[in-house]
């Protein structure tokens, strides 16, 4: 799997040092959008914050994203409504709009590269059709400026379609060099790759700080934010209601014809598309493929899919890059920004946007901001009815048993010898052959192999490990255990 079309530029932020001994007001986990907004705000009304990045600013899914920003996601707005009620829509949706805003302002500000697009969701077929009519009727209700269209003029399958106008799409990298350099403008100190590896909230009253260790040194913080999409260092009920997933996209060099707008489709496989424009000319993403992390077989495939679907429908593009992404998705539907339940108050989380974390995490940054000011935060992503909940449990959790069990069968296949913990083996990007524990060190769950990645993942709440066992990505804070013969 090939970098990010967007990581062809590096992002060089100020180089900081660990605040070994350090006191400060706030320590955020994580150098991604959420991290650097929640730094940044928090920084421009005077507290004193550092930033520590397991890897380096952007590693994330941040350095990954389609970065479409629009309050039209597909038929989310709908599905919100159809498990919680309009209010929590509405809610959401105006939180939404609140990132968009935000992000306008701040480009326009900071001169990062962005454009104003149509958002638009299309329908292939007559059950899609249906389930856009009731994406529509919601935008209607909400009062936002939302068009349906019978048909639609662009190269791909598409009977239907919503549009909702005057939406917006940036250039990520830019963004992350923007953001970091805003906050180390405001003193804000950020520390790459630093793993943090335990908080623990000690003290009472006035003493009360959060104890902050990493593989850099211990600091103490008033508060800590965890912005790293999931939950890290969670076993609790918070990492376990989120399903993490991975979905693929494709860059493409382009003579055009692709009418302006970011596209999105209803039904499944999901097409996900919008167009770069760059100084060597228009660049066209195509992505989708979608499936739960750790659980699917032939996952270069899913590259594979995205070529020939951009050959079939866009003669002439070219193939420059494929990657893959993971997003995490609440049993809520609804973004988390607020305390953990194990840390006293003194621990936070924001994530969960359900692949727009772009649009969302303003919104999340200022509730997190807010809260740890004593205010009521200005705005809300809305509130989940239990009923709702369940509903979506159900629906989100009812194949994982037997995925699970088909992982555990994989892993236990790759046993060399009798032993009573699961080995695997494979070959590192240097060559080199490793073998490794295929349990993973968060919670236990049975390892897949991802060979479009070349990584170990976990099917259970989404951590990944490079063939030779290093930590890629959490909850796990710890790498896998190496086998090596000698």
């Amino acid at each position: 799997m090939g970098t990010s079309f967007w990581r062809r530029t590096p992002i060089d932020p100020p180089a900081d040092g660990f605040p070994e001994g350090e006191h400060v007001d706030l320590v955020v986990v994580g150098a991604g959008f959420t991290g650097l907004i929640t730094a940044l705000m928090a920084a421009a009304r005077g507290s004193s914050v550092v930033v520590l990045e397991a890897h380096t600013v952007g590693a994330g899914a941040s350095g990954a994203t389609t970065a479409k920003v629009s309050v039209l996601q597909g038929t989310r707005l709908s599905t919100i409504r159809s498990a919680h009620g309009l209010d929590t829509a509405r809610a959401y949706a105006e939180a939404n709009q609140h990132g968009l805003d935000w992000w306008a302002d701040f480009c326009q500000v900071h001169g990062v590269d962005s454009q104003r697009r149509r958002a638009v969701t299309f329908a292939k077929g007559r059950r899609g059709i249906s389930t856009l009519r009731e994406e529509m009727t919601t935008l209607v209700d909400l009062g936002l400026p939302a068009r349906w269209h019978d048909s639609l003029d662009v190269p791909f399958p598409a009977r239907a379609a919503v549009e909702l106008p005057d939406q917006f799409q940036l250039d990520p990298v830019e963004a992350l060099a923007a953001l970091a350099l805003a906050a180390a403008g405001l003193g804000v100190r950020i520390v790459e790759h630093s793993r943090v590896t335990g908080l623990k909230a000690r003290g009472q009253g006035e003493d009360a700080h959060v104890e902050v260790r990493s593989d850099g040194g211990t600091c103490t913080a008033r508060n800590a934010v965890l912005a790293t999409a999931s939950p890290a260092l969670d076993r609790g009920p918070t990492v376990a209601s989120m399903e993490a997933e991975r979905s693929y996209l494709c860059a493409f060099e382009y003579p055009g014809g692709l009418p302006s707008g970011m596209y999105g489709s209803v039904e499944s496989p999901v097409r996900s598309l919008r167009t770069v424009p760059t100084p060597g000319g228009e660049v066209l993403f195509v992505g989708g493929n979608g499936h739960r992390t750790g659980t699917a077989r032939g996952t270069a495939s899913r590259i594979d899919s995205l070529r020939e679907y951009a050959e079939k429908y866009f003669p002439g593009a070219e193939f420059t890059h494929g990657w893959s992404a993971q997003d995490f998705h609440p049993v809520t539907l609804l973004p988390r920004s607020g305390p953990m339940p194990w840390g006293r108050g003194r621990v936070h989380f924001a994530g969960g946007y359900s692949k727009w974390g772009l649009t969302g995490a303003p919104a999340a940054a200022g509730i997190m901001v807010d809260r740890l000011e004593g205010r009521q935060p200005r705005v809300s992503f809305g509130k989940p009815t239990l009923t709702g909940v369940l509903r979506t449990s159900v629906s989100l959790y009812a194949d994982l048993p037997a995925q699970l069990a088909a992982t555990a069968a994989q892993a236990a296949v790759r046993k060399p010898r009798p032993t009573l913990r699961p080995i695997g083996e494979a070959t590192g990007d240097d060559g080199e052959t490793c073998r490794v524990g295929l349990l993973c060190p968060h919670m236990g769950a049975a390892l897949a192999w991802n060979e479009a990645e070349r990584s170990w993942d976990c099917p259970w709440h989404g951590s990944r490990f490079s063939a030779c066992g290093e930590l890629l990505e959490g909850p796990a804070t710890g790498d896998l255990t190496r086998h090596d013969e000698a």
